[in-house]
């Protein structure tokens, strides 16, 4: 009889122990599975294609074109690329070399979508506030070089591009100044040019046999640029 009353207290604790890990596996949940943002770049162009499209981090110069190379966004077609949450520029080119820009677009994890039209158009600024920001554009070729003052606390008070093998022509920003991430977009034929800055203590930040084609140049003017004469 005491056998029996021992076996039937180690049964139930068996069945005690046996609900237990049930209830405890129930508790158990599945993560969920985390989304990758991503931006989108629709053509609201009407009848101008997208040659180009450049997504980089604010804090970077621009890289290459993330359309590819003979590609082309046709009136109505979307792209899309998976980014990292955080603070992007986005710029569209067409196929009139026209440009459309969007500085520091913050990315949050429901992505980004920019229905590019004519009224975001960059051309035909001459001199414009984008927030704190000033953008100067000179110049009447087809290719962009786009110069940004990232020298911290130096202003930079000229700019030259002059073809490669030529003497430094006129200063691109007459009475102007570029402040710290101000920039100029110096337009010019595709080619090979040397571009130059001068910063208000008169040293110098020189680039030298720069290929510049249909897509431009792009420079961010740091001290790691300065001249050691």
């Amino acid at each position: 009889m005491r056998k029996a009353a021992v076996l039937l207290g180690i049964l139930a604790l068996v069945m005690i122990a046996g609900c237990g890990q049930q209830e405890q596996e129930a508790e158990v949940q599945v993560p969920e599975q985390e989304t990758t943002p991503e931006i989108t770049i629709i053509n609201g162009l009407e009848a101008w294609n997208i040659y180009a499209i450049m997504i980089d981090p604010s804090d970077s110069p621009w890289g290459e074109d993330r359309l590819g190379e003979d590609e082309i966004l046709a009136p109505g077609e979307s792209f899309t690329l998976e980014i990292t949450e955080g603070s992007w520029d986005i710029m569209v080119t067409d196929e009139d070399l026209d440009t459309y820009t969007l500085f520091q677009v913050e990315i949050g994890p429901e992505g980004y979508v920019w229905n590019v039209t004519l009224e975001d158009m960059d051309t035909g600024w001459d001199e414009e506030e984008f927030g704190e920001q000033l953008i100067l554009e000179t110049g009447d070729g087809s290719a962009p070089v786009v110069i940004t003052n990232d020298l911290g606390d130096w202003d930079i008070y000229f700019v030259y591009v002059s073809p490669s093998g030529s003497p430094w022509g006129d200063d691109c920003l007459g009475i102007e100044i570029l402040g710290q991430d101000d920039e100029i977009t110096v337009w010019v034929d595709p080619g090979t040019y040397d571009i130059r800055a001068e910063d208000e203590d008169g040293d110098t930040y020189t680039l030298s046999g720069i290929e510049v084609d249909v897509d431009g140049y792009y420079w961010f003017v740091t001290l790691d640029y300065l001249d050691m004469d």
